[in-house]
């Protein structure tokens, strides 16, 4: 129950972040903050389906088990909901990063791409919004905690989505 709660917190607070782009694409004339706002609520509703998509699976594993019939995995596979800040009762893999660490994960040449935000490391890997292990100037192998908290206040459910692969140290 606990998990559904979660799922639907997420889905809340990217229901909120969209509508707060659509309101502030209305009231701008800047192309290119559009833009970042156009691919901002493409990736909220891509979460929110996602979400949704999760939500459905339960649902269906719960209507199977009460009439104790197998249940329908409906659930893509390989995509566990990682930990959010507003969430620390999930576990965060045991996995180690120091800052030295976290710089061999720069996404070149074959290596993954992560990112550290507030002491917990991420892999931005197959993220659009780090396509090519950048993001509006930031390279992959870096703690953002600074910068996450000045350009995404308030928006922890962009980290969300993104899969968890340890902590930094």
């Amino acid at each position: 129950m606990q998990n559904i709660r979660m799922l639907q917190q997420q889905v809340n607070s990217l229901i909120t972040q969209a509508r707060h782009d659509i309101y502030s694409i209305s009231s701008t004339s800047d192309p290119t903050a559009k833009q970042v706002k156009l691919q901002r609520i493409w990736d909220a509703l891509t979460n929110i389906q996602f979400l949704n998509d999760l939500l459905a699976a339960h649902a269906a594993s719960s209507n199977s088990a009460a009439t104790d019939r197998p249940p329908i995995n409906t659930m893509p596979a390989g995509q566990p909901i990682p930990p959010t800040a507003a969430n620390p009762a999930v576990a965060v893999p045991n996995q180690t990063f120091t800052i030295q660490d976290l710089a061999n994960y720069d996404g070149k040449n074959g290596r993954p791409a992560y990112v550290a935000v507030n002491g917990v490391v991420y892999d931005v890997t197959n993220n659009r919004a780090w396509a090519a292990a950048t993001h509006f100037g930031l390279v992959s192998g870096r703690d953002y905690t600074q910068e996450f908290a000045s350009c995404h206040a308030g928006q922890q459910s962009i980290l969300a989505i993104l899969p968890v692969v340890g902590r930094l140290v």
